[in-house]
């Protein structure tokens, strides 16, 4: 292209006006054959600071201000760190410069030198408040009942409004803020929304951290309301205008404890060789219309959440478990994506409708296991007892093969195929914790993975294609800094990453299967994955560095996740013709659901850390062996070897030496005797106390224990 960087930018008007891509397209003349590079000359003036990209297709001028916006997080002690959209390093703020804001807050700042090199920032403004509700507790105060929150990230003292659930002095209690402290030093209030008093334990301490994280527990009196007024028979109109494949035989898979199915697959091989995938996902967009009160209420959620004994809801339970989801021998509405794959696993045309199906049964993944003999190695293809499922198994052999071929040709292309297995707690039939295992997996639970992979892909390249603005999952590069760590650790593990410079996700699955016989494989495993970047939904593409794919959306799963749900209601608007969406508000709902995803994680390790302390509560005492997976200056972290749980080792009950963390961080070394406890290291160790409500497991060593072999 001959556009110069001078005339790009004599094309944008003044701060704090933007112009889309395309605007710029037409302005500068830019034929189609050139629009990749003009759009890396802009990517370019972005990098320098030249130009600013708002959202993720418009672009500016950068604005006098220098204000950026980010998500507050704080320390214990009095400073915090803003997460910068767009932007890689967090900011540093010291508690004097963050004004009214709080952890979680959304807020725009100002930068400053900082000492030591390091960029600090001041808060100018609070966007959109993080912390709804939190625990803490009741005390009589001269004017009445004072909050005294848990967590001391939180203002040390909030006023309580005497309209709320009834509680006494030295209650725990979970509260909510109705107004906050503000600039000029007004404190906050809220009131009480529960006292925790009879549950189990593991009921009120999951509440407590439920109320603690600020996640919605009830829906809107007005979205149960519009939930409950949906007919439960679908509309003839309705029927009459979608592609009907209530005659293909789809079915759904998933594990055995699941309630809500919103995908449905369907594989036959093709004739000339390769094979059709029909990939069905329930129409959550023709219950949930923008702008509606089930739409607030979900946008609020961005997600659901799951912990061990329950499961926090998107949507209300008319919609999640009744009426999207797709349970056989009933008619649901779908958007279906139908694509075909060729023999070596590439996928070739797609075609998307709105649909109304039937599936025709409900797997599990042991079941489908059972049937194809893909449980282990031993396994053997087995006949179901049930004719009408054993009748599905030609779908079954065909999702297999073609699925295989996926995979295949993933490895071909490169992507990052970590070995890692989910916790599971298992609960008694009284709510007690049994264990804390990882879960088992087999190909079965590959099969609807990759279905969903591919769909995910073909819809996002289509976007790309017709230039149409999406919500993309967009996964960047492990930072050089995480990488030189990771070789560090990988030494010290006698397992050596020997790839020059920044390894691609191709070369790091090499090298992962270069160590599947290694003793500690699963914690390396556990160590790259804590080198990678994190996942992010955007408006702007931009490649999927763990799945090795130039484009990526979430389309699979709109009962559960938010971003799913905007790329329905995209694919929707398209198939009627209707006008592009706002790239800027498209980017501002990706940025929001970005950070409730971070949030919905959060809750769920917490919780699982709650339940890991409560089964080892019960096991105060008892001695397990373990291996070091984590080393910090005030001590050890120590994976037990026969369940899924950690605890730590402080540096106090490591009495026969002063240790110190070496220089690569990831060793304590004795400065008098030259003890040593590292990454990798064995030990036999003992429970000494658990403190459940910090999820706190602390341990002390028995004997070392000879290195894994």
């Amino acid at each position: 292209m001959d556009a110069s960087d001078n005339e790009i930018l004599a094309a944008l008007p003044p701060p704090p006006a933007t112009t889309h891509f395309r605007d710029l397209l037409r302005q500068l003349g830019v034929p189609h054959l050139h629009r990749a590079d003009l759009r890396e000359r802009l990517d370019a003036l972005v990098e320098q600071g030249t130009l600013e990209r708002i959202g993720g297709r418009r672009y500016g001028r950068p604005s006098a201000s220098g204000q950026l916006v980010g998500t507050l997080t704080l320390s214990g002690r009095g400073f915090g760190f803003v997460s910068v959209e767009g932007r890689v390093d967090d900011v540093y703020i010291d508690g004097r410069d963050m004004g009214s804001a709080m952890r979680r807050d959304r807020v725009r700042l100002r930068l400053q030198s900082g000492g030591r090199g390091r960029q600090s920032g001041v808060i100018t403004e609070v966007i959109e408040r993080g912390t709804h509700t939190f625990v803490a507790t009741c005390r009589t105060g001269r004017r009445g009942f004072v909050l005294f929150p848990q967590d001391d990230r939180l203002p040390d003292h909030v006023a309580c409004d005497p309209d709320g659930v009834a509680a006494g002095d030295g209650d725990l209690v979970a509260a909510e803020f109705i107004c906050w402290p503000d600039a000029q030093g007004d404190g906050a209030a809220a009131r009480i929304i529960k006292r925790f008093g009879g549950e189990g334990e593991a009921t009120r301490e999951t509440d407590i951290i439920v109320y603690d994280l600020g996640l919605p527990l009830e829906f809107t009196g007005a979205s149960e309301a519009e939930a409950a007024a949906f007919p439960a028979e679908l509309p003839a109109a309705e029927i009459a205008r979608r592609t009907d494949l209530r005659e293909r035989p789809l079915l759904t898979c998933d594990p055995e404890s699941a309630r809500d199915f919103d995908d449905a697959v369907h594989a036959e091989a093709l004739p000339a060789g390769g094979w059709r995938f029909t990939v069905a996902i329930a129409d959550v967009g023709h219950y949930v219309p923008a702008g509606s009160a089930i739409d607030a209420d979900a946008y609020a959620r961005g997600t659901s959440v799951y912990v061990p004994d329950r499961v926090l809801p998107m949507l209300p339970h008319r919609l999640s478990s009744d009426l999207c989801s797709l349970r056989p021998d009933e008619d649901r509405l779908a958007l279906a994506v139908e694509f075909e794959i060729a023999p070596d696993g590439s996928l070739g045309e797609a075609r998307v409708c709105e649909a109304v199906i039937r599936s025709h049964a409900r797997f599990t993944y042991e079941r489908v296991g059972r049937i194809l003999g893909i449980r282990s190695e031993q396994d053997r293809p087995s006949r179901d007892d049930e004719p009408s499922a054993e009748a599905l198994r030609p779908v079954l052999e065909q999702l297999l093969h073609g699925t295989r071929a996926l995979r295949a040709h993933r490895r071909r292309r490169g992507y990052l195929e970590l070995d890692l297995a989910e916790p599971r707690v298992l609960l008694g039939a009284e709510g007690n914790i049994e264990d804390v295992s990882p879960a088992p997996r087999h190909e079965a639970h590959r099969l609807v993975e990759e279905a969903m992979l591919a769909a995910n892909e073909v819809i996002a390249r289509q976007f790309i294609e017709a230039d149409h603005p999406t919500v993309f999952r967009v996964h960047g590069l492990p930072s050089a800094d995480a990488l030189v760590r990771f070789r560090l650790m990988a030494d010290a593990f006698g397992a050596p990453l020997k790839v020059s410079g920044s390894p691609s996700a191709k070369q790091l699955t090499k090298y992962l299967k270069s160590i599947t016989d290694h003793p500690q494989r699963d914690l390396l495993n556990q160590l790259l994955l804590r080198c990678m970047a994190r996942a992010e939904y955007t408006a702007d593409p931009g490649p999927h560095f763990g799945l090795g794919c130039p484009h990526y959306l979430h389309f699979t799963s709109p009962i559960r996740r938010y971003p799913d749900l905007i790329v329905h209601r995209l694919i929707k608007g398209a198939l009627a013709d209707e006008d592009e969406a706002d790239a800027i508000e498209l980017d501002a709902q990706a940025r929001h659901c970005s950070r409730r995803e971070r949030l919905a994680v959060d809750a769920e390790r917490t919780v699982q850390g709650l339940y890991k302390a409560l089964f080892l509560q019960e096991r105060v005492g008892d001695v397990f062996d373990g291996t070091i997976s984590g080393v910090t200056q005030s001590g050890i972290f120590v994976q037990l070897e026969d369940h899924a749980v950690d605890g730590f080792v402080h540096v106090d009950q490591l009495t026969d030496d002063y240790y110190e963390l070496d220089e690569h961080g990831i060793a304590l070394v004795g400065r008098r005797r030259g003890g040593l406890h590292r990454l990798g290291d064995r030990l036999r160790i003992k429970v000494l106390s658990v403190d459940v409500r910090r999820r706190r497991v602390d341990f002390g060593i028995e004997k070392r224990l000879p290195r894994a072999s």
